[in-house]
């Protein structure tokens, strides 16, 4: 296909290896595309007709994901309630390099990913904070659907998840305070409240069971109370999950509590590692 293919020196990681494709390329726009994600059929018109006016475009991950294992719709499926349902702009905050084309004046302005990331976990938010803070913005396209074939088993997923929280709650803690509003996800901070009032929903739930069966009798107040918060802030995902998903939907729906409730931990232990010195995963 006429492609040019570089090697990667050493061992750069996600960012590094991004950089010397990027760093490499002379034309005016970048299009970083994941080795596991299939950009549906005309995407090159689609992504030509958002570029006009914008620094920067984002792709979609589609709604479905390969196997039939709940962890990998959920992870998926997750993603695309976010990008189409919870983001209200047609501007997106953060990015995922698994479709990201950004003009090549910026990148370069911005010096590309930071290679003190190794793992791929936060360096794209951290990218697009640095380029949102610069002035540039980044189009989001829904009609760009890219179909994610990684699977995940509940151990993959788990690990994955944990290893992202971690990596975000030490990005937040590192960040310099003059990029304006911190962004660690591909949603705003507003956008986010539901998942945050989960998380802390979550906790509400798991102390209450825990009184419960020591016999403190506020526990069952407190485990109903998480529960009804849990579903009531978690309603317009669980219903399209569900909708969307059936029977394996509501599978996944049950990944909502363990994942929301590992917040809290992942940031309490990313605290005692920034104390202690370590400020990269």
């Amino acid at each position: 296909m006429g492609i040019e293919v570089i090697t990667a020196d050493g061992r750069p990681g996600a960012a590094g290896t991004r950089n010397k494709g990027g760093f490499a390329v002379e034309t005016p726009w970048i299009l970083f595309v994941d080795s596991d994600a299939v950009a549906p059929p005309g995407w090159r018109l689609k992504l030509a007709e958002r570029m006009t006016g914008a620094n920067a475009v984002q792709g979609v991950y589609h709604s479905e994901a390969p196997g039939n294992g709940a962890a990998t719709f959920y992870k998926n499926y997750y993603y695309f309630h976010t990008f189409t349902r919870r983001i209200k702009s047609p501007f997106i905050k953060g990015c995922g390099t698994f479709f990201f084309a950004v003009r090549s004046e910026d990148f370069r302005r911005l010096g590309g990913f930071d290679e003190n990331i190794s793992g791929a976990t936060i360096e794209d938010a951290d990218f697009s904070e640095r380029l949102w803070a610069s002035g540039g913005r980044t189009v989001l396209a829904p009609e760009i659907l890219v179909y994610h074939l990684r699977e995940y088993t509940t151990g993959d997923f788990f690990r994955y998840e944990w290893n992202m929280m971690r990596a975000k709650a030490l990005y937040l803690f590192r960040r310099d305070r003059d990029r304006g509003a911190p962004s660690v996800s591909v949603a705003g901070a507003g956008e986010m409240l539901p998942v945050l009032a989960g998380a802390l929903f979550a906790w509400v739930l798991i102390s209450g069971a825990a009184l419960s069966i020591a016999g403190i009798s506020p526990g069952i107040l407190l485990l109903l109370g998480g529960l009804a918060g849990l579903i009531i802030c978690q309603t317009p995902f669980i219903y399209h999950c569900i909708r969307d998903g059936g029977f394996r939907g509501v599978r996944a729906c049950l990944y909502l509590l363990p994942d929301l409730a590992l917040v809290v931990p992942a940031v309490l232990f990313s605290m005692g590692s920034f104390a202690a010195g370590r400020k990269y995963m």
